[in-house]
Order: structure tokens, then sequence, then C-alpha cells
């Protein structure tokens, strides 16, 4: 009983420390996947942008050709 007690310190400090890094670690994940879905978010937005340049300058060529 008395080993039990003499190593409880160290077994609290050993469960601290592995619960602090699963934290961090979530907290690192959750960073890194809202900066990859905005990367996703902007490659999206930036080929909607160029279709509708490619449509404008379609429509700018039949018009200019009336």
């Amino acid at each position: 009983m008395e080993k039990i007690t003499e190593m409880t310190p160290a077994l609290f400090g050993i469960l601290l420390l592995v619960v602090f890094w699963l934290i961090v670690r979530n907290v690192f994940k959750a960073l890194s996947n809202k900066i990859n879905n905005a990367e996703l978010y902007k490659e999206d937005t930036l080929k909607v942008l160029e279709e509708i340049r490619d449509e404008l300058k379609e429509l700018n060529k039949y018009n200019s050709a009336k």
C-alpha cells in the first residue's frame, strides 16, 4: 500500500501531461483544419471567379461583334 501512495504523485503528473498533450493536439488539429478549409474555400472562389471572367469575355466578344 505504501508503494501505491509513493507512486501517486508521479502517476498524477503523467496523467496531467497526457491530458495536456491531448488538449494541445486537438487545438492544433482544429486550427489546421480551419486553415485547410480556408485554402479550399479560396481555391473554389478563384475557380468561380475565373469562370465568371471567361463568360464575361465571351459575352463581350459577342456584343462587340454585333
